[in-house]
């Protein structure tokens, strides 16, 4: 009688805890992820800086193009975006770090400065965050193409850059991007 009454017993636990499930909760699904991309990043040797009179600015560039933005899920899901830079100077010279943003008709969307001092031949770390959120995350999702110039500004004592002179100017960056995919929009 005992075997009987335990499987009974034991189906009526089982069902007795099920509940109705809905499967349209699936639709209301918002999931928040986060992606972190190295962005930019130089190391310059203060010879790469090499001019003869200690009174010269010295430029150097480089473009990154970034399509990324072409990209429609990106461009409907992302809220937020954050770009870091870190520069280490040990090179006696200040510098600024120019980023500069292009549309696809070469037209600047957005731009920014980042100002690095000296401490004689001792790294200097200096760094700088950039927000894009509203209508400056809408200029960003515009850019397809981003220019760094980087400028040396003359010695205040005159002595100038040689292959020998001592110290590096160093960058490195990254772009945090948030984005917000919420399935009940869809």
């Amino acid at each position: 009688m005992l075997k009987r009454i335990i499987p009974v017993l034991l189906l009526l636990i089982v069902t007795s805890c099920v509940k109705d499930v809905d499967f349209d909760q699936v639709d209301d699904i918002s999931i928040s992820p986060v992606l972190e991309s190295s962005l930019i990043f130089f190391d310059f040797p203060a010879s790469e800086f090499e001019e003869p009179t200690g009174t010269a600015i010295v430029t150097v560039g480089d473009d990154l193009e970034l399509d990324v933005f072409n990209d429609e899920f990106l461009r409907d899901n992302l809220i937020k975006a954050e770009f870091f830079f870190e520069i280490t100077n040990s090179i006696d010279r200040s510098f600024r770090a120019d980023i500069i943003m292009y549309d696809e008709n070469d037209q600047i969307t957005y731009a920014f400065a980042i100002d690095v001092t000296p401490n004689g031949n001792t790294e200097v770390i200096t760094t700088h965050t950039e927000l894009f959120e509203d209508a400056l995350l809408e200029q960003l999702k515009n850019t397809i193409r981003l220019e760094l110039v980087l400028n040396m500004f003359p010695s205040a004592s005159g002595i100038p850059l040689n292959q020998n002179s001592p110290g590096n100017i160093k960058m490195r960056s990254k772009a945090t991007l948030f984005f917000l995919i919420d399935t009940e929009d869809n």
